[in-house]
């Protein structure tokens, strides 16, 4: 009795698989259904979406032999679904590559275009900002001279001082510098305090010696620039520094028409566009 009930129990489960490989091999996706597809109209991208989802389950029956493309040639199915058919594995994601590499060392600033405190192992971002505002100074010097002497191109900050607090009297600097730039394009100045802002000269007009554009030498903080890293130079300073109001200047060197001095014909120059990072030495 038991070997008669083992012997039925067989029996059943090859009765049971044997309707599954059937019914497994009926949806078994041919060369006669991506042609059935195509006829209903669907676009290749759904088509080639059911082969790959289909792909998985080992449920892909294709004949790609020569006979066979030359059927689906005929057939009218595009190139990019047969070459699906042949090879339905996704293709590998595609791999971005930066123009220009990025460092990651730990010992340096993050990668992002700025200029940084180094306090202690901390890289202190000092916030930047760009230069939107500015004005004509030296009108009256111009004027009782006759136009002998120059008028200036000044650019300002608002407010008395920087909320970017730098509690060391040579601090280590670094930049970060836009794709192209080098160290060469900043400069270190000390802003002039007037009231409520603080300015700094950025070109000159009319007079005797005519128009210049850049910060005045006598502003310039003397400095000396290592590269440290891509796109990355490390800032040291010459000499010790006074507590007083600071700022990095890169200018775009987009020049302005300084033109209006007191004296007809002043010629002109200056750089009135560009990006300051000020900060503050306190006492």
């Amino acid at each position: 009795m038991k070997r008669s009930t083992s012997l039925l129990t067989a029996l059943f489960l090859l009765l049971v698989s044997t309707t599954a490989w059937s019914q497994q091999l009926n949806k078994r996706i041919t060369n006669q259904d991506v042609i059935d597809m195509g006829s209903l109209g669907l676009s290749d991208d759904i088509i080639i979406a059911k082969i790959r989802g289909s792909s998985a389950g080992g449920t892909l029956q294709f004949d790609t032999s020569v006979d066979g493309l030359k059927g689906l040639k005929v057939a009218k199915v595009s190139d990019d679904v047969i070459k699906v058919m042949i090879n339905p594995a996704p293709p590998a994601a595609q791999v971005v590559v930066a123009a220009t590499p990025i460092s990651n060392d730990p010992n340096l600033p993050p990668p992002e275009v700025g200029v940084y405190w180094k306090n202690s192992n901390a890289f202190i971002l000092v916030e930047g900002q760009a230069i939107s505002q500015t004005k004509v100074g030296g009108k009256a010097g111009s004027m009782f001279t006759y136009g002998m002497r120059n008028e200036h191109w000044d650019a300002f900050l608002n407010g008395p001082q920087s909320k970017n607090v730098i509690n060391d009297r040579m601090p280590v600097f670094y930049l970060y510098v836009p794709d192209g730039a080098s160290s060469s394009d900043f400069v270190l100045i000390s802003l002039e305090k007037k009231g409520d802002r603080r300015e700094f000269q950025i070109g000159s007009f009319g007079g005797i010696t005519g128009g210049k554009a850049g910060v005045k030498r006598d502003k310039e903080v003397a400095f000396t620039a290592e590269h440290a890293g891509i796109r990355t130079y490390k800032i040291k300073l010459n000499a010790a520094m006074k507590p007083g109001e600071y700022a990095f200047f890169m200018g775009t060197g987009q020049s302005s028409t300084m033109a209006g001095g007191s004296t007809g014909g002043a010629r002109s120059g200056g750089a009135a566009a560009g990006r300051v990072y000020d900060f503050r030495i306190p006492d």
